[in-house]
């Protein structure tokens, strides 16, 4: 996914009507955006000359209305306050009742309070303006430290709760239960429904701009916040049911194997939440394609441009979340002049952005060779050969 009939070799001449002459003449030119980001070139081309001016990075319409709702913070302010209170709670009930299943839950809620400072640190990092080593900004920070929060999840949560199992079935020792731990189990209950209840609010809203259901959503989202804290919060909430059940049947049959597996199960699930977690995040730290659905929508919006004839090679990536880099090779349609050209390539990009609001930049690479051509010629090397 991602690319239309690229040819095998595509030569690097360009149109030979003055575009790049007008490009060289004036490094502001907007070519389709094809802006210079980062460059250090001297403008005279001698060292220690001035640089070229760079245009600022631009951000998709859909990340701007993000931050300005600030629903993201929100959601991790929400989850860190209750996670808090109740891995406090969970502890306490923990040592006193004896309950592996308890302890399991106090170190899952410590995880996920690790979580979200990595979130909130993300979210922090990712508004850091662009420079001249990172030409794009820093929105895909937001990316590496959800990846690094999915990791701690595995580590302080998961490993932690298996090893407090293992240990528990093989000295196993006396479970009091009692009614601290189930008017713990009753809070905490309530604390991350809450939480969960503000998430998947937030990802009820950012469903409806891509006209899909929340569940699909979550399953392509790139916003980082909304998939982790509705995620965790669902495994708590499971890892909650899992301790409660320990307890129930721990005082039935009056064992603490129950106990014990319980918290053995809870470390688990904390494992392949983490890992489920950790595995798109880092698909878009390596650069992530959009979706099928609207990768064809921007094919559709490029092809039936009246000034392009042909689409040599079509990327769309996610440069962070909810923000996306188009990058195109096309042949322009016959019978157009450098002004001519370089204003339909802007409105191009104006009809590309509005259409598709997560797009924030486009950029678009006009060449006078057409896929047919080069084609021919590769067969025509084979033939010789």
């Amino acid at each position: 996914m991602g690319s239309v009939t690229q040819p095998s070799v595509l030569p690097r001449q360009r149109l030979r009507s003055g575009v790049d002459k007008l490009s060289a003449s004036d490094p502001q030119v907007d070519l389709g955006r094809r802006r210079r980001r980062g460059s250090s070139t001297p403008a005279n081309g001698k060292e220690g000359g001035p640089t070229l001016p760079n245009l600022p990075p631009r951000r998709s319409a859909t990340a701007l209305r993000r931050a300005a709702d600030g629903g993201s913070f929100r959601t991790i302010v929400i989850a860190f306050l209750a996670n808090i209170v109740i891995g406090i709670a969970k502890l306490i009930a923990g040592l006193v009742s004896g309950s592996t299943g308890m302890l399991a839950e106090a170190a899952h809620s410590a995880a996920d309070s690790v979580n979200e400072v990595f979130l909130a640190v993300g979210l922090h990092r990712a508004r850091q303006p662009a420079d001249d080593a990172h030409p794009f900004g820093h929105a895909r920070e937001r990316f590496l430290w959800a990846f690094m929060a999915a990791i701690a999840s595995f580590l302080i949560g998961g490993c932690l709760s298996i090893g407090i199992a293992i240990a528990e079935l093989k000295a196993r020792h006396p479970v009091s239960g009692g009614l601290t731990a189930w008017i713990v189990l009753t809070i905490s209950f309530a604390a991350d429904g809450t939480s969960w209840l503000q998430g998947m609010r937030q990802a009820r809203r950012q469903a409806k701009d891509y006209g899909i259901t929340v569940w699909r959503y979550l399953v392509r989202a790139s916003d980082p916040v909304v998939r982790a804290v509705l995620v965790e919060d669902s495994a708590a909430l499971i890892g909650l049911c899992l301790a409660a059940g320990g307890l129930l049947l721990t005082k039935i049959l009056k064992t603490s194997i129950p106990d014990s597996l319980a918290s053995l199960l809870i470390g688990v699930l904390l494992s392949v939440t983490a890992f489920g977690l950790a595995r798109p995040f880092a698909d878009f730290l390596v650069g992530r394609s959009i979706p099928a659905p609207q990768f064809e929508a921007l094919q559709a919006i490029i092809k039936k441009d009246a000034a392009i004839e042909q689409v040599l090679s079509l990327r769309a990536m996610y440069a962070g979340p909810e923000e996306v880099i188009v990058l195109a090779k096309v042949h322009p349609s016959e019978g157009m002049n450098i002004e001519q050209l370089s204003r339909a390539m802007d409105d191009l990009d104006h009809r590309i952005r509005r259409e598709l609001p997560f797009v924030a930049d486009v950029f678009i690479d006009v060449t006078a060779y057409r896929a047919d051509e080069n084609s021919r010629k590769g067969k025509g090397s084979t033939r010789k050969s």
